[in-house]
């Protein structure tokens, strides 16, 4: 249970970092992208980035609420959750970047 709930205040930590200085003057933050980099679809800044620790807490909670408990299926989940959170900050920042120009 701690490496969960390290990973998880992590994740919290990532995503105020990335809502405060991850492209500050959009709006609206890209979640898709197609294979040609266009942007399918995007969200609010405070939903985009909290989207994934809102994510990891209701998959924690689905698979902690099982009949078998695994604490180490608990860690993966989360750091499978933790590496999504990350990959979608890089991309927002190269977005914001290429986007100033």
């Amino acid at each position: 249970m701690t490496l969960l709930a390290g990973e998880f205040t992590f994740m919290i930590a990532v995503a105020i970092y990335g809502y405060y200085r991850i492209a500050p003057d959009s709006g609206a933050i890209p979640m898709q992208w197609s294979l040609s980099g266009s942007v399918n679809w995007s969200a609010p800044r405070l939903v985009a980035f909290a989207f994934i620790p809102v994510l990891a807490l209701a998959a924690t909670l689905l698979v902690a609420s099982s009949a078998i408990i695994d604490p180490w299926s608990l860690g993966l989940v989360g750091g499978i959750l933790l590496a999504c959170q990350i990959l979608h900050i890089v991309l927002v920042d190269r977005w914001s970047k290429a986007k100033r120009g």
